[in-house]
């Protein structure tokens, strides 16, 4: 026999609750056909006083509350299912107990979507930047288009390591193989300034109430897979503090594009390339160079291997490093070891699932979005200089 609780909710109230929830997903999904529509009156109304609001408050605490809120969530999650299956008697009927079952996990289903759009999602279908920086974004590029931007970006890499080292010196930080003495806190006040700085030039990147935080439990970023990420309940950006002070500001200046509304990974990618290509700080500068000399070589030989043309390819990797200074090729070398140390803890499955989980916000290529502000790059560059 199935026999439900006395506290069960009378099945024409649960249909009303169906019809409102149904009627809002349905309303929210056809609104991801209007991205016009949602970059007006949702990202730049709605979000950006949601946001503003939840940075306020939860920066009234002055720890990282986001994973807390993860944790608590999880823990009302597996009290909810327990009590659910307590109020049931489990038999192998499908009318008794599974088909009530579906129905249950269904209309939760229903609910996340729509608080998952409400507070965040709806983000990812908005317009792209492009019209906002005035550029034209091609659909792709081409093999010579990512050798030449990387051979233009070990120049500046070799030059801008140079100022490195000057700018550091003058303003007596000491000096160490891997810049320790410069602290994640100071990494997240001149974030702050970057973005103060370029907001005179396009107001859309003003950032007020800033809300950056370390992460409490910074060794789940080994287990998942990330550097950062943006809590949209809180709408903190929470960092992971033991991140290489190279792989910082970039980091940094991507969370703080999230929490303006930039959901897309390729245009958090943009802003933050944005904010270091304007900057005068040699430090920004010099992390986001070494991000995106990554991305073009990585690009570049991956369009090489799809030839099968191996010998280039070795003869690519052979002639970067040989032109890179011993200085910029010790700092990616660090980098590198700080990612591959970690890289035997990632679970079985993180990355696939977070892979999906693009997928389903229109990013098409998945966890591969984070390169494909390459053809962003190229097209900002493209712009005349003052």
């Amino acid at each position: 026999m199935y026999k439900r609780s006395k506290n069960s909710i009378p099945s024409a109230v649960k249909t009303k609750h169906w019809l409102i929830w149904g009627t809002i997903a349905l309303a929210l999904f056809i609104a991801g056909f209007f991205p016009g529509c949602i970059g007006r009156f949702y990202t730049h109304g709605l979000f950006q006083s949601m946001s503003l609001g939840m940075r306020v408050i939860s920066n009234l605490i002055p720890m990282a509350i986001g994973e807390l809120v993860y944790i608590i969530l999880l823990i009302y999650l597996i009290i909810k299912c327990l009590l659910y299956f307590n109020s049931i008697k489990i038999t192998n009927s499908f009318n008794d107990f599974w088909k009530p079952l579906f129905k249950n996990f269904i209309f939760w289903l229903v609910q996340v979507y729509v608080v998952f759009q409400l507070i965040w999602g709806l983000n990812y279908q908005q317009t792209n930047p492009a019209s906002q920086f005035n550029i034209q974004v091609a659909s792709s590029y081409t093999e010579q288009e990512m050798d030449q931007l990387s051979l233009d970006l070990i120049t500046e890499l070799n030059n801008t390591r140079t100022k490195l080292i000057d700018s550091l010196e003058s303003a007596q930080v000491e000096l160490d193989s891997n810049f320790s003495k410069i602290s994640l806190k100071s990494i997240f006040e001149r974030s702050i300034l970057e973005y103060q700085s370029i907001s005179r030039v396009h107001p859309f990147l003003d950032y007020s109430h800033p809300n950056l935080k370390t992460a409490l439990f910074p060794k789940w970023g080994d287990y998942f897979g990330y550097l950062a990420f943006y809590q949209p309940i809180t709408g903190e950006a929470i960092i992971r503090p033991e991140l290489p002070i190279l792989v910082q500001p970039f980091t940094v200046c991507h969370e703080i594009a999230h929490q303006l509304g930039y959901a897309s990974e390729t245009e958090a990618n943009f802003i933050a390339f944005v904010i270091a290509s304007e900057s005068k700080d040699p430090l920004f500068k010099y992390a986001m160079q070494l991000q995106l000399f990554s991305y073009s070589q990585q690009a570049q030989l991956m369009l090489l291997a799809k030839t099968g043309n191996f010998k280039k390819w070795k003869q690519v990797v052979e002639r970067n490093k040989s032109l890179l200074s011993p200085l910029v090729l010790k700092d990616r070398q660090q980098i590198r070891a700080f990612f591959l140390n970690r890289e035997a803890e990632r679970l079985p499955g993180s990355e696939k699932m977070y892979d999906q989980f693009l997928r389903w916000n229109k990013q098409a290529n998945g966890i591969d979005s984070y390169n494909d502000v390459l053809l962003w790059a190229l097209a900002y560059r493209r712009l005349p200089r003052n």
